[in-house]
């Protein structure tokens, strides 16, 4: 498996954003005062920790291959 693109991960951030959108967090009791930027962030770190794990699982899966 190999690592995914920018453009991958730019277009799977957009499909986030599309799913939940700013708006939608605001009616969460916790994200009711969620600026703007902290959309950005919060779906930014969600993003890097997918990828985080994503890359463990692809290190962990790598290194079972019998040789």
């Amino acid at each position: 498996m190999k690592k995914p693109t920018k453009d991958s991960i730019q277009k799977a951030t957009e499909r986030v954003k599309k799913r939940m959108t700013l708006a939608q967090m605001r009616l969460i009791p916790k994200y009711k005062d969620l600026t703007q930027e902290g959309y950005d962030l919060l779906v930014k770190n969600a993003e890097i920790f997918a990828i985080l794990i994503l890359q463990a699982y692809i290190a962990v899966n790598n290194s079972n291959i019998p040789s």
